[in-house]
């Protein structure tokens, strides 16, 4: 069965997200710019070019939109999306944030611009986040990759992708 996209949801930032990166981006400018002295300007310098490609890297990474459709589920970034088939999906569910709790961030962002990247903790095993909302998460398993994802109204997400692809998961 072929169809159009039917919903699409936004992932707005939490207040803890925003928080993080307003108080990030702040320590990062007022760190560049205090280190001022000619002696170390290669270190202000090397800095900036950190710290820029860092936030440049997680704002191309950060989850702009869920989409429901095409037989697909697709997390929308500025960078590449991630498309799943719905023949993949083994379960999806919404999950509270304890379940990403003592979790090992492997490769990614910890907050600034959200929680992006590969984890692992002893609940989920390794698992793939693009979350931007840790009140709104929705766990998305197939045969050979966990996603966490969040949107807003997540539990309409889930009830739009229930209601086009059936209790099959």
């Amino acid at each position: 069965m072929e169809t159009k996209s039917i919903a699409t949801f936004p992932c707005p930032w939490s207040m803890g997200v925003t928080f993080l990166t307003a108080i990030t981006v702040v320590i990062l400018t007022i760190s560049t710019y205090y280190v001022w002295t000619n002696e170390l300007i290669w270190l202000k310098y090397t800095l900036i070019i950190i710290f820029l490609g860092t936030i440049i890297g997680v704002l191309l990474l950060m989850p702009l939109r869920l989409t429901i459709g095409n037989n697909k589920i697709i997390l929308h970034r500025l960078i590449g999306s991630i498309h799943i088939p719905f023949k993949d999906i083994i379960e999806l569910k919404g999950i509270p944030n304890s379940e990403t709790a003592y979790s090992i961030r492997l490769l990614g962002s910890g907050g600034l611009c959200g929680y992006l990247g590969k984890f692992r903790n002893k609940k989920l095993g390794n698992y793939s986040m693009y979350a931007t909302n840790l009140n709104e998460l929705i766990l998305i398993r197939t045969d050979r990759k966990a996603y966490v994802f969040s949107c807003k109204n997540r539990d309409e997400f889930i009830e739009s992708f229930n209601s086009l692809f059936g209790n099959q998961v």
